[in-house]
């Protein structure tokens, strides 16, 4: 009975496994697409300068939004799974998400080597550095802190919760698995009393079989005794 639980364990492993949201393999695919895309543009923002670089660098920040829509399309889909299938899920979303946190620190550090590359090549103008255009990059460096520390602070909010889910979820399914086995358990061993039941009824039987043999035998050899005092008897009677 061990080997059939170990079975059954095994089985409930390799289903649950195998098992995932059509939804989420569809935004699976389409998020690593869109990353792929976004890597490519890095490359080519590497190599371009002036507007050529800020036009890369938008359009590469627009396909960074469409990312972060899918992968919370991913985590929408990840939190209505059955919790079974939910580990596997917050894990590929996590992986995810750090992945796009990466792009997305590329694309602010390329942001701001274009801004610099822009001050710069407007300082060549003057041999006065223009106050304005000082507090202008300071505001935009400072939002720009404030922004990637917001980011930072929403993307720790959503690992703890998505651990506290995961922990949650393995509560569950460890809970489910105990459940099963002990179900497991209880069958086999209604299985070892009904083959005790079996094989005590089989005893039963093969006794009754030998009594039933006992039994013809002493008729037969009745049967025999009679049959040999009838013959004593008549040739006693007709011969002697």
């Amino acid at each position: 009975f061990r080997d059939i639980n170990a079975q059954c364990e095994v089985g409930l492993v390799t289903v649950t496994k195998t098992m995932s949201s059509e939804r989420f393999e569809d935004c699976d695919d389409d998020f690593r697409t869109i990353l792929g895309e976004i890597k490519l543009d890095l490359n080519i923002i590497s190599k371009r300068s002036g507007e050529q670089k800020k036009a890369a660098i938008r359009k590469a920040e627009r396909k960074a939004e469409d990312a972060e829509r899918v992968l919370q399309d991913m985590e929408s889909e990840s939190q209505i799974a059955p919790a079974a299938f939910r580990i596997g899920m917050n894990s590929k979303v996590r992986k995810y998400r750090s992945e796009l946190e990466k792009v997305k620190r590329d694309l602010s550090q390329a942001n701001s080597s274009s801004r610099d590359d822009l001050l710069a090549g407007s300082r060549t103008y003057g041999t006065h550095q223009d106050p304005a255009v000082v507090q202008a990059s300071q505001r935009g460096r400072l939002l720009k802190g404030t922004d990637s520390l917001h980011r930072a602070t929403d993307s720790i909010v959503r690992s703890k919760q998505v651990a506290a889910e995961s922990e949650a979820i393995g509560t569950e399914t460890l809970e489910d698995l105990v459940g099963q086995r002990e179900q497991l358990l209880r069958a086999g061993e209604t299985v070892q009393e009904t083959d005790e039941e079996v094989s005590k009824a089989k005893r039963i039987l093969i006794s009754m079989g030998k009594r039933v043999i006992t039994d013809k035998l002493i008729m037969f050899t009745i049967i025999l005794l009679e049959l040999g005092i009838i013959g004593g008897v008549v040739y006693w009677k007709f011969f002697s």
